[in-house]
């Protein structure tokens, strides 16, 4: 039950339209401009830079944490849709040293559909839960009752 119970907050936690992104870099580039942006084609983005103190990005979608050799990336929201992301910095010659890229997808979609697969499960598990305990907890009384006779005899 513990371990059905962990999957599913584990899942749920996997699907609530958070996805991260880590953007390590070199401590010498630690003060570069950062770049967040959409793959356009394969040597192309479209995006935005920020500074190293930005915490929160595009209206609130993008949460930015800053490490001691890389930046963080949580993206709460995709304003220009799914596709791949990239995350770098901008060079002095503006051009745009990546750091890292993924694949970022539409949580929403993901959730909608794993939620009506597992929180059904849920009250299954509950309810097996019950009448597991209810039984284990018959038979440790019956057990203890049988002890208790053969004792005072």
């Amino acid at each position: 039950m513990l371990l059905l119970t962990t999957l599913v907050f584990w899942l749920a936690g996997i699907c609530d339209g958070v996805q991260r992104l880590t953007c390590p870099y070199d401590l010498k580039d630690e003060d570069l401009p950062r770049v967040w942006c959409k793959e356009t084609s394969p040597q192309c983005c479209s995006g935005f830079s920020f500074s190293r103190e930005s915490q929160s990005l595009d209206a609130g979608r993008l949460k930015v944490t800053q490490g001691v050799d890389s930046f963080i990336v949580d993206v709460l929201g995709l304003a220009q849709g799914e596709g791949m992301y990239w995350c770098g910095v901008l060079s002095s010659n503006k051009t745009i040293i990546k750091l890292a890229e993924e694949y970022f997808y539409s949580s929403s979609y993901v959730w909608d559909i794993l939620r009506w697969i597992l929180m059904p499960l849920l009250p299954m598990a509950i309810i097996f839960s019950y009448c597991y305990l209810k039984s284990f907890l018959s038979k440790q009384q019956e057990k203890t009752k049988t002890r208790r006779k053969w004792e005072y005899t």
